[in-house]
Protein backbone atom coordinates (compact mmCIF):
# COMPACT_ATOMS: atom_id res chain seq x y z
CA UNK A 1 0.00 0.00 0.00
CA UNK A 2 2.13 2.43 1.09
CA UNK A 3 4.81 2.02 -2.25
CA UNK A 4 1.78 2.61 -4.37
CA UNK A 5 0.89 5.37 -2.26
CA UNK A 6 3.93 7.28 -2.81
CA UNK A 7 4.35 6.33 -6.56
CA UNK A 8 1.10 8.26 -6.84
CA UNK A 9 1.82 11.18 -4.47
CA UNK A 10 5.36 11.37 -5.62
CA UNK A 11 8.39 11.43 -3.54
CA UNK A 12 10.52 13.72 -6.50
CA UNK A 13 8.85 15.60 -9.30
CA UNK A 14 11.46 15.37 -11.61
CA UNK A 15 10.08 12.00 -12.92
CA UNK A 16 6.21 13.17 -13.13
CA UNK A 17 5.37 14.98 -16.78
CA UNK A 18 1.63 15.60 -15.72
CA UNK A 19 0.57 13.72 -18.43
CA UNK A 20 -2.61 12.66 -16.27
CA UNK A 21 -2.80 9.22 -17.36
CA UNK A 22 -3.15 7.63 -13.44
CA UNK A 23 -5.99 10.02 -13.45
CA UNK A 24 -7.76 9.08 -16.01
CA UNK A 25 -7.08 5.39 -15.70
CA UNK A 26 -8.15 4.92 -12.57
CA UNK A 27 -11.25 2.48 -12.50
CA UNK A 28 -12.54 4.30 -8.91
CA UNK A 29 -11.97 7.64 -9.49
CA UNK A 30 -9.93 7.92 -6.84
CA UNK A 31 -7.04 9.83 -8.47
CA UNK A 32 -7.31 13.82 -8.95
CA UNK A 33 -4.92 15.93 -10.70
CA UNK A 34 -4.20 19.30 -8.19
CA UNK A 35 -1.87 22.28 -8.91
CA UNK A 36 1.02 22.60 -6.72
CA UNK A 37 2.49 26.03 -5.33
CA UNK A 38 4.04 26.78 -8.98
CA UNK A 39 0.77 25.87 -10.86
CA UNK A 40 1.67 22.84 -12.18
CA UNK A 41 -1.04 19.65 -12.03
CA UNK A 42 0.11 16.40 -9.88
CA UNK A 43 -1.19 13.27 -9.05
CA UNK A 44 -3.29 13.18 -5.62
CA UNK A 45 -4.98 10.00 -4.35
CA UNK A 46 -8.00 9.89 -2.17
CA UNK A 47 -7.10 6.64 -0.16
CA UNK A 48 -10.26 5.99 0.64
CA UNK A 49 -11.75 5.26 -2.84
CA UNK A 50 -8.35 3.30 -3.72
CA UNK A 51 -8.98 -0.58 -4.37
CA UNK A 52 -5.03 -0.58 -5.13
CA UNK A 53 -5.45 -2.48 -8.54
CA UNK A 54 -1.91 -1.23 -9.43
CA UNK A 55 -3.68 -0.15 -13.05
CA UNK A 56 -2.38 3.44 -12.62
CA UNK A 57 1.54 1.96 -12.12
CA UNK A 58 0.99 -0.25 -15.28
CA UNK A 59 -0.18 3.06 -17.50
CA UNK A 60 2.30 5.05 -16.25
CA UNK A 61 4.53 6.07 -18.78
CA UNK A 62 6.97 7.72 -16.20
CA UNK A 63 9.64 5.26 -15.31
CA UNK A 64 9.38 3.22 -18.88
CA UNK A 65 12.44 3.20 -20.88
CA UNK A 66 12.04 4.11 -24.65
CA UNK A 67 12.73 1.09 -26.74
CA UNK A 68 12.52 1.44 -30.35
CA UNK A 69 14.11 -0.06 -33.28
CA UNK A 70 12.77 2.63 -36.32
CA UNK A 71 14.75 3.64 -38.77
CA UNK A 72 14.19 7.17 -38.83
CA UNK A 73 14.00 9.39 -41.91
CA UNK A 74 15.13 13.08 -41.47
CA UNK A 75 13.73 16.55 -43.68
CA UNK A 76 13.57 19.80 -43.53
CA UNK A 77 11.08 21.44 -45.01
CA UNK A 78 8.07 24.51 -45.35
CA UNK A 79 5.15 24.49 -46.65
CA UNK A 80 4.65 26.14 -49.92
CA UNK A 81 1.14 27.57 -49.62
CA UNK A 82 2.55 31.10 -47.38
CA UNK A 83 -1.24 30.99 -45.69
CA UNK A 84 0.42 27.61 -44.10
CA UNK A 85 3.29 29.02 -42.89
CA UNK A 86 2.08 31.51 -41.03
CA UNK A 87 -0.70 29.53 -39.60
CA UNK A 88 2.46 27.24 -38.26
CA UNK A 89 5.13 28.77 -35.96
CA UNK A 90 8.02 26.56 -37.87
CA UNK A 91 6.76 25.56 -41.40
CA UNK A 92 3.61 25.08 -41.65
CA UNK A 93 3.71 21.09 -41.54
CA UNK A 94 1.35 20.40 -38.68
CA UNK A 95 -1.53 22.51 -40.35
CA UNK A 96 -0.52 20.42 -43.83
CA UNK A 97 -0.90 17.10 -41.84
CA UNK A 98 -3.99 18.19 -39.82
CA UNK A 99 -5.32 19.05 -43.02
CA UNK A 100 -4.66 15.88 -44.58
CA UNK A 101 -6.56 14.28 -41.97
CA UNK A 102 -9.40 16.11 -42.10
CA UNK A 103 -9.76 15.65 -45.57
CA UNK A 104 -9.97 11.78 -45.08
CA UNK A 105 -12.51 12.47 -42.59
CA UNK A 106 -10.28 12.38 -39.06
CA UNK A 107 -10.31 13.95 -36.17
CA UNK A 108 -7.30 16.06 -35.19
CA UNK A 109 -6.04 17.33 -31.60
CA UNK A 110 -4.45 19.86 -30.89
CA UNK A 111 -3.52 22.66 -28.08
CA UNK A 112 -6.13 25.26 -28.19
CA UNK A 113 -6.33 29.25 -26.26
CA UNK A 114 -9.81 28.78 -24.78
CA UNK A 115 -12.52 31.58 -23.96
CA UNK A 116 -10.81 31.83 -20.23
CA UNK A 117 -7.85 32.05 -21.38
CA UNK A 118 -6.31 28.29 -20.36
CA UNK A 119 -4.48 26.60 -23.02
CA UNK A 120 -5.97 22.79 -23.29
CA UNK A 121 -6.20 20.28 -26.30
CA UNK A 122 -9.07 20.37 -28.54
CA UNK A 123 -10.33 17.92 -31.03
CA UNK A 124 -11.64 19.31 -34.73
CA UNK A 125 -12.84 17.83 -37.34
CA UNK A 126 -13.26 20.77 -39.79
CA UNK A 127 -10.86 22.24 -41.98
CA UNK A 128 -12.13 25.81 -40.92
CA UNK A 129 -11.32 25.06 -37.27
CA UNK A 130 -8.00 24.47 -37.77
CA UNK A 131 -6.52 27.51 -36.75
CA UNK A 132 -7.75 27.27 -33.28
CA UNK A 133 -5.28 24.49 -32.48
CA UNK A 134 -2.02 25.46 -34.99
CA UNK A 135 0.83 27.90 -33.76
CA UNK A 136 3.08 26.88 -30.53
CA UNK A 137 1.72 27.71 -26.98
CA UNK A 138 4.06 28.02 -24.59
CA UNK A 139 2.22 26.57 -21.47
CA UNK A 140 1.38 23.06 -20.54
CA UNK A 141 -1.83 22.21 -22.00
CA UNK A 142 -4.57 20.35 -20.14
CA UNK A 143 -5.94 16.77 -21.61
CA UNK A 144 -8.31 16.07 -19.22
CA UNK A 145 -11.17 16.22 -21.61
CA UNK A 146 -10.03 14.05 -24.27
CA UNK A 147 -9.23 11.16 -23.11
CA UNK A 148 -12.32 8.64 -24.25
CA UNK A 149 -13.47 10.64 -27.46
CA UNK A 150 -10.44 9.83 -28.94
CA UNK A 151 -10.86 6.33 -27.91
CA UNK A 152 -13.76 6.14 -29.27
CA UNK A 153 -13.15 8.28 -32.85
CA UNK A 154 -10.41 4.81 -33.25
CA UNK A 155 -13.20 2.20 -32.54
CA UNK A 156 -15.06 3.81 -34.77
CA UNK A 157 -12.89 3.11 -37.47
CA UNK A 158 -12.10 7.38 -38.19
CA UNK A 159 -8.62 8.19 -38.47
CA UNK A 160 -6.92 10.35 -35.18
CA UNK A 161 -4.00 12.87 -35.50
CA UNK A 162 -2.82 13.49 -31.98
CA UNK A 163 -0.36 16.66 -31.99
CA UNK A 164 1.68 17.38 -28.29
CA UNK A 165 4.96 17.40 -26.38
CA UNK A 166 6.77 13.95 -26.05
CA UNK A 167 5.82 13.19 -22.88
CA UNK A 168 1.77 13.85 -23.86
CA UNK A 169 2.12 11.65 -26.97
CA UNK A 170 3.54 8.31 -24.77
CA UNK A 171 0.90 9.58 -22.16
CA UNK A 172 -2.36 8.84 -25.06
CA UNK A 173 -0.33 5.47 -26.10
CA UNK A 174 -0.01 4.01 -22.59
CA UNK A 175 -4.07 5.09 -22.20
CA UNK A 176 -5.15 3.50 -25.09
CA UNK A 177 -2.61 0.32 -24.87
CA UNK A 178 -3.63 -0.77 -28.05
CA UNK A 179 -1.71 0.23 -31.08
CA UNK A 180 -4.41 1.33 -33.31
CA UNK A 181 -3.70 1.71 -37.06
CA UNK A 182 -5.59 4.83 -37.33
CA UNK A 183 -4.11 6.30 -35.06
CA UNK A 184 -1.33 9.14 -35.95
CA UNK A 185 1.27 10.42 -33.07
CA UNK A 186 2.79 13.63 -33.61
CA UNK A 187 5.23 15.17 -31.13
CA UNK A 188 7.37 18.07 -31.10
CA UNK A 189 10.84 18.80 -30.06
CA UNK A 190 10.32 20.30 -26.94
CA UNK A 191 12.13 23.20 -25.08
CA UNK A 192 9.98 22.31 -21.40
CA UNK A 193 6.32 23.15 -20.78
CA UNK A 194 5.91 26.36 -18.59
CA UNK A 195 3.70 26.14 -15.67
CA UNK A 196 -0.36 27.06 -16.58
CA UNK A 197 -0.79 28.74 -13.41
CA UNK A 198 1.86 31.00 -14.11
CA UNK A 199 0.38 31.70 -17.44
CA UNK A 200 -3.46 31.71 -16.18
CA UNK A 201 -2.34 35.03 -13.67
CA UNK A 202 -0.38 35.85 -16.67
CA UNK A 203 -3.75 36.50 -18.87
CA UNK A 204 -4.85 38.42 -15.79
CA UNK A 205 -2.14 40.50 -15.52
CA UNK A 206 -2.82 41.67 -19.50
CA UNK A 207 -6.06 41.86 -18.80
CA UNK A 208 -5.66 44.82 -15.92
CA UNK A 209 -2.17 46.24 -18.12
CA UNK A 210 -4.91 46.76 -21.49
CA UNK A 211 -8.17 47.24 -19.39
CA UNK A 212 -9.35 43.97 -21.85
CA UNK A 213 -9.01 40.88 -22.24
CA UNK A 214 -6.62 39.08 -24.63
CA UNK A 215 -8.90 36.34 -26.37
CA UNK A 216 -5.81 35.66 -28.92
CA UNK A 217 -2.23 35.21 -27.84
CA UNK A 218 0.10 34.53 -30.66
CA UNK A 219 3.16 33.63 -29.02
CA UNK A 220 5.67 33.35 -32.46
CA UNK A 221 3.82 35.38 -34.92
CA UNK A 222 5.42 35.65 -38.21
CA UNK A 223 3.85 39.36 -39.42
CA UNK A 224 7.52 40.43 -39.25
CA UNK A 225 8.77 38.06 -41.32
CA UNK A 226 11.10 37.51 -38.18
CA UNK A 227 11.09 33.55 -37.86
CA UNK A 228 8.41 33.90 -35.66
CA UNK A 229 10.24 36.58 -32.88
CA UNK A 230 6.68 38.50 -32.84
CA UNK A 231 4.50 38.28 -29.73
CA UNK A 232 1.03 39.45 -31.13
CA UNK A 233 -1.92 40.04 -28.60
CA UNK A 234 -6.01 40.63 -29.78
CA UNK A 235 -7.79 42.11 -27.23
CA UNK A 236 -11.55 43.61 -28.04
CA UNK A 237 -10.58 46.24 -29.57
CA UNK A 238 -7.04 46.94 -29.99
CA UNK A 239 -4.35 44.56 -31.43
CA UNK A 240 -0.75 45.20 -29.69
CA UNK A 241 3.14 43.64 -31.23
CA UNK A 242 6.44 43.72 -29.81
CA UNK A 243 9.27 41.48 -29.77
CA UNK A 244 9.23 37.68 -27.95
CA UNK A 245 12.07 39.05 -26.22
CA UNK A 246 10.15 41.76 -24.68
CA UNK A 247 7.05 39.50 -23.64
CA UNK A 248 7.78 39.18 -19.67
CA UNK A 249 6.08 35.52 -19.70
CA UNK A 250 8.72 34.67 -22.59
CA UNK A 251 11.47 35.92 -20.65
CA UNK A 252 10.29 33.85 -17.60
CA UNK A 253 10.44 30.79 -20.37
CA UNK A 254 13.95 32.18 -22.35
CA UNK A 255 15.33 32.20 -18.52
CA UNK A 256 14.22 28.89 -17.85
CA UNK A 257 12.36 29.37 -14.74
CA UNK A 258 8.75 28.61 -15.39
CA UNK A 259 9.53 24.95 -16.97
CA UNK A 260 7.98 21.83 -15.03
CA UNK A 261 10.75 20.21 -12.94
CA UNK A 262 10.43 16.91 -15.19
CA UNK A 263 11.41 19.34 -18.40
CA UNK A 264 15.08 19.39 -16.60
CA UNK A 265 15.08 15.73 -16.60
CA UNK A 266 13.22 15.14 -19.63
CA UNK A 267 13.93 11.37 -21.28
CA UNK A 268 12.56 12.41 -24.40
CA UNK A 269 15.42 14.91 -25.61
CA UNK A 270 16.88 12.43 -29.00
CA UNK A 271 15.78 11.40 -32.11
CA UNK A 272 14.58 7.71 -30.84
CA UNK A 273 10.31 8.44 -30.28
CA UNK A 274 7.74 5.80 -29.90
CA UNK A 275 5.97 8.80 -32.10
CA UNK A 276 5.02 8.39 -35.72
CA UNK A 277 6.41 11.78 -36.58
CA UNK A 278 8.31 14.34 -34.75
CA UNK A 279 8.61 18.31 -36.13
CA UNK A 280 10.44 20.77 -34.59
CA UNK A 281 12.07 24.14 -35.62
CA UNK A 282 15.04 23.87 -37.84
CA UNK A 283 17.81 25.14 -36.26
CA UNK A 284 20.75 25.91 -38.42
CA UNK A 285 18.71 25.87 -41.47
CA UNK A 286 21.06 28.80 -42.46
CA UNK A 287 24.30 26.65 -42.69
CA UNK A 288 22.49 23.45 -43.90
CA UNK A 289 20.37 24.92 -46.79
CA UNK A 290 20.46 28.85 -46.67
CA UNK A 291 18.44 28.86 -49.86
CA UNK A 292 15.40 27.83 -47.30
CA UNK A 293 15.99 30.78 -44.73
CA UNK A 294 13.75 33.41 -45.91
CA UNK A 295 12.32 34.79 -42.44
CA UNK A 296 9.10 32.71 -42.26
CA UNK A 297 10.30 29.11 -40.57
CA UNK A 298 11.63 25.55 -41.33
CA UNK A 299 10.95 22.85 -40.27
CA UNK A 300 12.93 19.69 -38.94
CA UNK A 301 10.57 16.42 -40.05
CA UNK A 302 11.96 12.83 -38.39
CA UNK A 303 9.67 9.90 -39.73
CA UNK A 304 9.77 7.20 -37.51
CA UNK A 305 7.13 4.70 -38.04
CA UNK A 306 6.02 3.78 -42.09
CA UNK A 307 2.43 5.27 -40.79
CA UNK A 308 4.46 8.86 -40.09
CA UNK A 309 6.50 8.02 -43.54
CA UNK A 310 3.37 7.46 -45.31
CA UNK A 311 1.22 10.75 -43.88
CA UNK A 312 4.52 12.95 -45.34
CA UNK A 313 4.74 11.18 -48.41
CA UNK A 314 1.12 12.28 -48.41
CA UNK A 315 1.80 16.21 -48.61
CA UNK A 316 5.52 16.18 -49.23
CA UNK A 317 4.17 17.32 -52.85
CA UNK A 318 2.72 20.54 -51.26
CA UNK A 319 6.65 21.25 -49.59
CA UNK A 320 9.74 22.29 -50.46
CA UNK A 321 11.99 19.84 -48.64
CA UNK A 322 15.20 18.27 -48.65
CA UNK A 323 16.41 14.64 -47.03
CA UNK A 324 19.88 15.12 -44.31
CA UNK A 325 21.09 12.89 -42.19
CA UNK A 326 21.11 12.54 -38.41
CA UNK A 327 24.38 13.77 -37.78
CA UNK A 328 23.48 17.09 -39.08
CA UNK A 329 21.25 17.82 -36.65
CA UNK A 330 21.67 21.25 -34.27
CA UNK A 331 18.40 20.93 -32.62
CA UNK A 332 19.82 21.01 -29.02
CA UNK A 333 16.44 19.59 -27.38
CA UNK A 334 16.75 16.54 -29.42
CA UNK A 335 20.37 15.99 -27.86
CA UNK A 336 19.96 16.77 -23.94
CA UNK A 337 17.18 18.85 -21.76
CA UNK A 338 17.02 22.18 -20.84
CA UNK A 339 19.31 22.68 -18.41
CA UNK A 340 17.84 24.23 -14.64
CA UNK A 341 19.26 27.84 -13.84
CA UNK A 342 20.51 27.42 -10.00
CA UNK A 343 18.27 30.64 -9.83
CA UNK A 344 15.14 28.98 -10.18
CA UNK A 345 14.36 28.03 -6.59
CA UNK A 346 14.77 32.07 -5.84
CA UNK A 347 12.62 32.94 -8.41
CA UNK A 348 10.17 30.49 -7.50
CA UNK A 349 10.13 31.31 -3.84
CA UNK A 350 9.33 35.46 -4.92
CA UNK A 351 6.72 33.61 -6.64
CA UNK A 352 4.61 32.34 -3.83
CA UNK A 353 5.57 35.10 -1.66
CA UNK A 354 5.24 38.72 -3.71
CA UNK A 355 2.45 39.82 -5.49
CA UNK A 356 2.40 38.39 -9.24
CA UNK A 357 2.28 41.98 -10.67
CA UNK A 358 5.62 42.98 -8.99
CA UNK A 359 7.08 39.14 -9.45
CA UNK A 360 6.48 39.17 -13.26
CA UNK A 361 8.19 42.40 -13.44
CA UNK A 362 11.67 40.76 -12.27
CA UNK A 363 11.81 39.47 -15.61
CA UNK A 364 12.36 43.05 -17.29
CA UNK A 365 16.03 43.03 -16.41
Amino acid sequence: KNGRINMINLTSKKTCTGCGVCAQICPQQAITLKPDKEGFLYPSVNESLCTHCNLCIQKCPCHKTITTDNKNLYFGAHAKEPSLRLLGSSGGIFPLLARHVLQQGGVVYGACLMEDGSIAHKGIDKVEDLEQITRTKYVQSDLSNIWEPIRSFLHEGRMVLFCGTPCQTEGLRFYLGTAYSNLLLVDLVCYGVPSPGIWQRYITFLHKKYDSRPHMFYFRDKCNQDNGHTVRIQCTDKEYTYSVYKDLFLRSFFKSINLRPSCYHCSYCTVSRNSDITLGDFWGIERTNPSLDDGMGNSIIICHTPKGLSLFNNIKNQLIWFQYEEHEITQPRLQKPTKCPPTRWIYMLLYRILPFSLWIRLFKV
